[in-house]
Order: C-alpha cells, then structure tokens, then sequence
C-alpha cells in the first residue's frame, strides 16, 4: 500500500474507541513520516518492539505511567480482550514496572492488528 493511501487508513482505523486510540495513532502517524514505506516502521517496531527506544513518547517511566493512569481502564480492558483472544495470560518476561509493561504491549499489539489490517487483509 502506498505511503499516502496507509497514512489515511491510519487515520481512519478505528478499534474499539478505545480512549488511548487516537494518541496511538498520532504516534503511528509521526513515526510514519520518518519511513519510504509505512511497512517499515510497522516491521522495525515488530522486530525492537518498544523497549528498543524507537517510539521517543514512551522511553520514560514518568510519562509511560501518566499515561497509563489517563488510560487506565481501557489499557487494562485491551490487556485482558487480548488475553481472552489467547486464552492464556500475557507475561511480564522482562519484569517491567506494570504500567511500562501495559503501554508498551498495547502500543505494539494495536500497531501489529493495525498492520495486519493494512498489508495482510
């Protein structure tokens, strides 16, 4: 998909209205910018993930845990739709204070249905 034509999908994906969704897609957006292909930030992200430093809104505990806090209920909603789609409980494996942990796998969880909406449907 071209650039143009995955940024207004972007724009218009919309999940479950979730009130964490459009800061998401803010974010997606401005990272897009930086890439030829949006593919390529979509792929950069799967392979780093978050705590690689690549998403510059969420390196620091303090603003990850204030927006954890502004998002709470829906972080925690997405969290455990997730895990109800998986049947299982999704681990801490790297031992992250809570709210580090629940940003970032909603981010790189809404970034990878995202992805798969825009290159694999």
């Amino acid at each position: 998909m071209k650039k143009k034509k995955a940024m207004k999908f972007i724009k218009e994906y919309s999940k479950d209205n979730y009130s964490f969704e459009q800061e998401f897609k803010d974010i997606i957006l401005r990272q897009v910018e930086n890439y030829e292909e949006p593919k390529g930030f979509f792929e950069d992200l799967q392979h780093g993930g978050c705590i690689s430093g690549m998403i510059s809104e969420f390196i620091y505990t303090s603003d990850l845990k204030e927006f954890y806090i502004e998002h709470l209920d829906d972080l925690e909603e997405f969290k455990t739709e997730q895990e109800e789609m998986l049947g299982e409980n999704i681990k801490d494996r790297h031992k992250l204070p809570h709210p580090t942990f629940v940003v970032w796998f909603a981010f790189e969880e809404y970034c990878y249905q995202l992805y798969s909406e825009i290159y694999e449907n």
